[in-house]
């Protein structure tokens, strides 16, 4: 049976990173932000800072609840509400504990590679920030943004493939 533990652990160094990151740069930001950049980088739209930060915390929260609310309200549902490839056999009673952790550790994951990544983009944001005029370095940007596409589509691969067919004992 997967064990969630490692991704939690992780998850949770990533908001304690969050959480340096959002008091590193709080006082250093100016009180107008770029908030949105075009393709070559340059500010197309302006927040506060207060607007901007309280972003921030919103964007980690809901990270955190996409992460762990969902396999939760998953193993809360009736298998008639589950979309699930062969989900009778999938969700068995003999089975259903071993899908649900493994759902469970997946979204870990896959939540892990989320805050990953919104932060890894915040920290581009707010060192842009730091300069006038803002510029988003996109040299560093495309590559993650590649990076996590990537990550995201194996995940899913691999939750496709491991539930699309029956697994014989």
């Amino acid at each position: 049976m997967p064990n969630t533990r490692l991704p939690n652990s992780i998850f949770f160094m990533l908001i304690v990173l969050g959480a340096v990151q959002f008091f590193y740069y709080t006082p250093r930001l100016p009180e107008i932000l770029g908030s949105h950049f075009g393709k070559a980088g340059s500010v197309n739209a302006w927040q506060t800072k207060t607007a901007f930060l309280s972003m921030e915390v919103a964007i980690i929260v809901l990270a955190t609840l996409v992460s762990f609310s969902i396999p939760r309200i998953i193993a809360a549902m009736p298998v008639s509400m589950i979309n699930l490839p062969h989900k009778e056999f999938w969700l068995s009673p003999e089975r259903r504990e071993d899908t649900l952790s493994y759902i469970r550790v997946w979204t870990a994951w896959l939540g892990c590679a989320l805050l990953g990544f919104l932060l890894f983009v915040m920290e581009l944001v707010f060192r842009a920030n730091l300069h006038t005029p803002p510029q988003l370095n996109m040299a560093a940007f495309v590559p993650a943004l590649l990076v996590f596409v990537a990550f995201d589509t194996i995940a899913v691969l691999q939750l496709i493939l491991r539930f699309s067919k029956i697994q014989r004992d």
